[in-house]
Parts: C-alpha cells; structure tokens; sequence
C-alpha cells in the first residue's frame, strides 16, 4: 500500500500548461479551473505559478517570458531548465482539448486529495481518546471539502450570456445561410429547424415498420457528407453490416433484396462501389453492442469528441431498448433518466442527439391514425426532455393491414410535434420501400414550412 504511487497524469498536467503557450487568451479559463496544488509534478506547478504571474501582470506569454519568471523565482533549474520547457511547449498542438486535459487534472488531484482525507480519518479512527463527536464532524467537514473540489456550474452573469448570444446572431448573419445547424439533407425539415443543432435531444418516433431506422440511417448519411466530424450509430437491434446495407441501398439506390441474395446486374455493381466509394470517405462510426447501457453509449461519445475531427452527431436506435446498467424501481423510472442522461449528454458535448422512440398503439385505434405526443411509450419525460420530436406516418401503413401492399414507394408524413426553437407543422417526404431512402417530396403539404 505504502508503495502505491498516487494518482497523477503528467502528461494532462503538461498539455494544461503547453495550451498557455499556444493561445495565451485561454489562461483565463485555466486560472478559474485549475490551481497550483492541483499538478502532481514539481515542476509543471513552478511553471504554472510562474505563467499566473505572467498573466496578471499582463505581460505576454512565451519561451522568453516565462523563462525570464522562472529565472527572477530561482526555479528554471528546479524544472530541469529551458530544455524541460520546451518539452512542455511542444506536447500539444491544439488548445480544443483544453477542457479534456483539465478535467484529467482534477480528477487525479480529486482522487489523490480523497486519499489523503482517509488515510487522515483512519489515522484518527485509531485514537480512542479523540471524541467520537469531534472526529465524526472533522470526518464529515474533511470530506465535504473533497466534495467541493468537484466541477459545479456557476451562476452566469446577464452581461456574459448577451455576449454569447451577440456573438452567435452576428455568426449566423455573416454565415448567409438559412442552415445554421448540421443540415438533414431534406429540403423542409432543414427549413423547417435550420438544421440540427448542436445540444439539442431530437426524437424521431414511430409505430414498427414504418421506417424509423432508414430515416435515421438517411439523416446520418447525409450529415455525414457535410461535416468531417464523427457521425456515431448505436443500434441495439441490427448488427453494423445490416446497417451498413441498408445505407448502400439507400446511397447506391439498390434495391436491398438484391444485397441480399448477390443478385446484381452490371448497373449494380458500378452504383454498389460508388456507394462503397462514397461512404468510406465519411466519419462513421457504428456501435452494434445490443447490451449497451446509457453510461456507456456517453463513455464512448466522449472518446470520439475527444478526437481531432470531434463528433458531429450521434444517433441510438432506438431508445426504449437502452438500459442504465443498474437497478431501478421501475422502466418508467429508467426511462426517464435515460432521455434525461440523453439530453445532458447533447448539452455536455454540444452535440445534437438523436434518439429513435416506439409509439404506442394508441394511434392506430384513432380513426385519423394520427400519433400524438401522448403516445411516446413508457415515460412522459421523453417528451419534456426533447428539444425536437418528430413523427413519421404513413398512411399505406394502415391500409395495408387488410390488403398486400403492391407500392415501393410511398408519401410519407413528417410531423414537427414538438419544436423549441420554432413552430410545429407537417411536410411529406417520398419513402422507397425497397431501397431505405427518404427523398424529398415535390408536392408538400399545405401545412408544411
């Protein structure tokens, strides 16, 4: 035990103060984050000291400068001179990770400052003749402090949210373009929400088999030509090559049976490789685990936003079939706190979140068949939690429950439920059965955008 090295991450520790190097303007963020007890190494703390004088000096921050500091405090040799600095410079190469590198740092201090609290406490323990009251409110004081250690959001002044809100208005307006979000790939839905943004919970829900995971599959595709940033897919009922199938046949306009069976004509082929083509140059990555849990779907997340391109959009098919990993009173109850974690997870990585969502049966009994907020199974959170709902509905869906369907394809309803950043309504999309492709409909509701 005794020889147990505490928990510690030089290199985050390195990376905190090789950011202060690469763009000075960040010191503030790590001066408020991150404070001098809190780097495990000597000498990353004599640097960070060093750079905080720097900084409230106003004096620029750089190789000279702050080995100049280091000199006046007689601890340039204590780091390991101008060599160790250097070092310290060149460990990163972008400050978009500052916030990453930062939460390593505290969580070691975190873990190390609540080892020595109970290894404080249990010293104590031993001593009979310490007060049991007095040691058990020292305890309780000792650990709130750790507690306290943790990240907790603060109050955010009125004056730095009209900035942030200014800064954003006159990004959109120079940006001279309606899409100010991720765009869908679909004319009136892009129309309709300026695409999908980042932080928002968007819910795509439907009854079985009318296409919930070919319009996700869509959207995903799409988005995925218009950003290099990493498009995540967790589906908990098909494995990735299915998925990966079906977005060839929506891509290469193939028909799926012919994927199926390898029947393709010469036409095929050339569209299944373009296809082929064309998807292996996006960011794509597919997680077909059908025992995936919610911490887990957002342990993975992070990793791919830790990456250099970050993560774009992430994509769980569907919600219902998610678990917490843990015990919970009810599926009610764990359904909540999944669209709530869900929802946290958007805002956490700024990041929009889709997650697909069955609907009751509810709407089938109605003579309209129309589906309504009030059908999401299972928890009305999903409903308070999304930013976005949207339904799909598909009139031939009902019909063909007495007659074979002879259509491929077939207009599909689009309907806005719920909206937060603009108004409900309905636009229709065209849905080739055969192929798992939504296409954009020429003749649009009245209702639509």
């Amino acid at each position: 035990m005794a020889n147990r090295i505490m928990p510690n991450n030089i290199e985050a520790e390195m990376s905190v103060l090789g950011v202060a190097f690469l763009n000075p303007s960040m010191m503030e963020k790590i001066i408020e984050n991150i404070s001098e007890e809190m780097f495990y190494q000597e000498a990353n703390k004599k640097i960070f000291i060093a750079l905080k004088e720097l900084y409230r000096n106003n004096t620029p921050i750089d190789i000279t400068t702050v080995k100049n500091e280091l000199d006046k405090q007689k601890n340039l040799n204590a780091i390991g001179g101008i060599e160790y600095l250097t070092d310290v410079i060149e460990s990163v190469v972008t400050s978009a990770n500052l916030e990453y590198y930062i939460n390593i740092v505290k969580e070691k201090y975190t873990r190390r400052n609540l080892i020595d609290t109970a290894t404080d406490i249990i010293t104590n323990s031993y001593n009979e003749e310490e007060d049991l009251n007095k040691l058990l409110d020292n305890s309780e004081k000792k650990f709130l402090n750790v507690i306290r250690t943790r990240e907790v959001s603060e109050f955010k002044p009125i004056t730095v949210a009209l900035r942030q809100a200014q800064e954003n208005l006159e990004r959109i307006a120079q940006n001279k373009n309606a899409i100010t979000g991720l765009s869908t790939g679909f004319i009136d839905l892009d129309k309709a929400t300026a695409g999908l943004h980042e932080g928002e919970l968007i819910i795509i829900a439907a009854r079985p088999g009318m296409g919930k995971t070919a319009f996700a599959l869509n959207l995903a595709s799409n988005a995925a030509t218009t950003t290099k940033k990493a498009i995540a897919i967790f589906n908990l009922e098909m494995s990735a090559e299915q998925l990966v199938n079906r977005m060839i046949s929506a891509v290469g306009q193939i028909e799926g049976d012919k994927l199926k069976t390898g029947m393709l004509n010469h036409n095929d082929w050339k569209r299944y490789n373009e296809a082929m083509s064309e998807l292996s140059e996006t960011n794509i990555y597919i997680e077909d685990d059908a025992s995936v849990t919610a911490p887990e779907i957002r342990a993975k997340c992070r990793r791919l936003a830790a990456n250099k391109e970050g993560l774009g959009l992430v994509i769980i098919d569907y919600l219902q079939l998610v678990t917490t990993g843990g015990r919970v009173e009810s599926r009610q109850v764990e359904v909540s706190e999944i669209s709530r974690a869900f929802k946290t997870m958007a805002m956490e990585l700024k990041v929009p979140v889709i997650a697909l969502a069955q609907l009751s049966r509810n709407a089938e009994r109605r003579e309209s068949n129309q589906p309504r907020l009030a059908d999401l199974r299972e928890s009305g959170s999903i409903e308070q939690d999304a930013d976005l709902v949207l339904f799909i509905n598909r009139q031939d869906y009902f019909e063909n429950k007495t007659a074979e369907n002879k259509e491929t394809i077939v207009p599909t309803d689009i309907i806005i439920a719920k909206h937060r950043r603009g108004s409900t309504g309905l636009f229709q999309l065209l849905f080739e059965l055969d192929k798992s492709c939504f296409k954009n409909y020429t003749k649009v509701s009245e209702e639509t955008f």
